[in-house]
């Protein structure tokens, strides 16, 4: 399998990161994950977008990335080089060498590493069953919380605590107490006709996803609301779902094992937006 690595093509197994390194060492980057069908991604511009809003929030110009065109031809060479007709892109930044202690060289040069793996959609199913997370909460005011930092150990907790309980995925709640967020995608949820989904002041990771599903409510004349609510107040909810770029909408059956609504019977708001999430995920290619 080939990977990109700071401007050359590599077998996997030769790509090789110093011991230096401020990613490795200490979690000093971030990543972004894309989904591409046929060698092309899916808001490109946008996944380049985030990626230097995360370059200006840890204090790295976001002219150390490569530019949309080049991320654009990358991306279509590894896929083709691996094989891949659908894929898992991840593009991830490290700040490169420095010396020992927590302060950055004043001048870095970033580790950037394009890899690619094989796209699996999700397994159809009736839906999702969540736990509440006991361990981990997020912070409004975390900077590593509200970017994709190379530090992932929250999500990974939460993630243990969900396989620990025979459950698909974890929900976050933030630190007031009012969901946020599950370990690898956003939350909505359907309730009399309007869309709810936790306001972005909560500390989780606004996603692409969760942008697009907005804009789509908004421009079909679906109210969307951004109230906080308990875990306990989601078991009313006529319909529960989460989104992520790369594995669309999913529904949600269960949280604590109380049922979410009817998640058998998808609601024709869900129906609608998940048409539209998926038909621009895959460019418009039939797959």
């Amino acid at each position: 399998m080939q990977v990109w690595l700071n401007g050359t093509y590599l077998n996997a197994q030769d790509a090789v990161i110093p011991a230096t390194d401020r990613g490795f060492l200490l979690g000093d980057g971030f990543f972004e994950t894309m989904r591409a069908h046929r060698g092309t991604v899916a808001w490109l511009h946008a996944h380049m977008e985030r990626l230097a809003a995360h370059a200006a929030v840890i204090g790295l110009s976001s002219q150390v990335l490569p530019s949309g065109d080049d991320i654009a031809e990358i991306i279509a060479t590894l896929c083709q080089g691996n094989g891949l007709q659908s894929a898992v892109v991840r593009l991830s930044l490290s700040r490169g060498s420095g010396q020992r202690g927590l302060l950055p060289p004043e001048n870095p040069t970033p580790t950037i590493m394009v890899t690619t793996a094989p796209f699996t959609p999700a397994p159809s199913s009736d839906g999702l069953t969540l736990i509440t997370a006991q361990k981990i909460r997020r912070n409004p005011w975390s900077v590593a919380g509200t970017i994709k930092s190379l530090n992932y150990l929250d999500n990974i907790v939460a993630k243990q605590e969900a396989q620990q309980a025979g459950a698909d995925d974890a929900l976050i709640m933030s630190v007031d107490g009012s969901v946020a967020e599950t370990t690898i995608a956003n939350l909505f949820g359907i309730k009399d006709g309007a869309l709810w989904t936790p306001d972005g002041t909560t500390g989780i990771l606004c996603g692409l996803a969760r942008s697009f599903v907005i804009n789509c409510a908004k421009a079909n004349g679906v109210e969307t609301r951004f109230d906080p609510r308990t875990p306990l107040e989601l078991t009313e909810m006529d319909m529960l779902f989460t989104a992520n770029a790369l594995q669309g909408m999913r529904p949600v059956m269960a949280l604590d094992g109380a049922p979410i609504g009817n998640a058998k019977q998808p609601q024709d708001i869900f129906t609608m937006l998940t048409r539209m999430v998926e038909g621009n995920l895959c460019n418009g290619i039939r797959v």
